[in-house]
């Protein structure tokens, strides 16, 4: 058994992860949707929204644009994130069950993120967003290694 989330705008695949209203849950057994939780996340923080489904055992995340420090995060907790799909949530399930979702998300924003293989999806160069080295340095643009430097006053 496994569960599944979708980013939901209304019928469709919400456009962004951390903007969607509402999230719906399918529980999955033996290939077939056997439940389906639908959950109110407007009022989600970023954080909050990855901790729910996480906590509620989700271990896909389908939905449009995600931002790269969810996906880490979803990610580090263990949760395959397919990005950049766009259509009818009915649609995206059945391709996701099929096994070839994959081959239909849609083309990402010029400039903004990238799609790599297996759902991987990392911040690219573009006007006001850091690079993806950046990215995976955090906030700070440092490496996770590497010490917090101290000002002097």
């Amino acid at each position: 058994m496994r569960k599944v989330a979708i980013a939901t705008f209304g019928t469709r695949v919400s456009p962004r992860f951390d903007c969607a209203p509402a999230v719906l849950v399918v529980t999955v057994d033996d290939g077939r949707a056997t439940a389906r939780e639908e959950h109110a996340a407007s009022d989600w923080a970023p954080g909050e929204r990855i901790g729910r489904l996480v906590t509620a055992g989700v271990d896909t995340v389908v939905c449009g644009g995600i931002d790269c420090w969810s996906v880490e995060a979803l990610q580090s907790a263990g949760v395959t994130v397919y990005a950049w799909v766009a259509g009818e949530i009915d649609d995206a399930l059945d391709a996701l069950l099929r096994g070839d979702l994959d081959g239909q998300p849609a083309a990402p924003p010029r400039g903004r993120c990238r799609r790599f293989a297996g759902g991987d999806v990392r911040g690219a160069p573009g006007p006001g967003r850091r690079s993806a080295a950046r990215c995976r340095r955090g906030r700070a643009g440092r490496k996770p290694d590497e010490p917090l430097q101290q000002e002097d006053s």
